[in-house]
């Protein structure tokens, strides 16, 4: 419905037998239905007010939103490509975010990133050293309150544990070696040595994340190597809008 297409078995059986449709043909159908099949199973107006609390609730929100693409004229290949970045993030909150207390730590590290983005332009040393704190905890979260089969970022283009393990260590890396080469263990001395390593961390997660988008650019194309950065830069606003309200009921 949502794609522009009638769910009609009959309908549709008609005309697929009447046209030669290639693979592409078949493989661009299936994501349209599977698209209109999300609509339906988000509005879930079959569904009585108990069986489905936030019925009403997402219905005026999906109005609201209908009513505004409407009016604001949005490219249809923009409108799709929003829509395929917020499917990653529901997704990646199903499968990797089920435990409360990694919520908590993900609203926490969420929070100090989009501080981050904006002490970046003013004291890069202090945003990194904070964002790499946040970092940290948002990776134990995964690692050890998560169970091992959560980890699906194979399927959300995502680094894998192993390959967050190595990045990691990169990070612990650079300060050990500063600290090793040090002449001496003092404040004085030390000031000096903490913006070279912020500078260096900021140019690692370049090299990081820019290889990624290289990588996924090679093996998946342009356009999901952009949804998967998006997604990336983004997740911080989606996580804590996602799990304030969430975690602070449940608590």
């Amino acid at each position: 419905r949502a794609e522009g297409v009638t769910l009609s078995w009959v309908g549709t059986g008609r005309c697929l037998s009447s046209m030669d449709f290639t693979d592409k043909d078949y493989e661009a159908l299936a994501t349209k239905l599977v698209a209109a099949a999300r609509a339906m199973k988000a509005d879930a107006w079959w569904l009585s007010a108990d069986e489905h609390p936030k019925r009403e609730k997402n219905m005026r929100n999906r109005l609201v939103q209908d009513a505004f693409l409407s009016l604001a004229r949005v490219p249809r290949p923009l409108q799709t490509f929003y829509t395929e970045v917020m499917r990653r993030k529901k997704d990646d909150h199903h499968a990797s975010h089920s435990n409360l207390t990694n919520q908590l730590f993900h609203i926490i590290s969420s929070s100090v990133f989009l501080g981050c983005y904006a002490l970046a332009f003013w004291d890069l040393t202090t945003a990194m050293w904070a964002g790499l704190a946040a970092l940290f905890l948002r990776q134990i979260g995964h690692a050890i309150l998560e169970p091992p089969c959560h980890d699906k970022e194979a399927l959300l283009l995502g680094f894998n544990t192993r390959n967050k393990t190595l990045i990691l260590g990169a990070y612990l890396l650079i300060p050990v070696v500063h600290l090793l080469s040090a002449p001496a263990w003092t404040v004085e001395a030390m000031r000096p040595i903490a913006a070279a390593v912020g500078v260096e961390w900021f140019l690692w997660t370049l090299v990081v994340v820019g290889g990624r988008v290289a990588y996924l650019v090679l093996t998946h194309g342009a356009r999901l190597a952009m949804v998967w950065f998006v997604k990336l830069i983004t997740d911080p606003i989606t996580d804590v809008v996602a799990y304030s309200p969430r975690y602070l009921r449940r608590a």
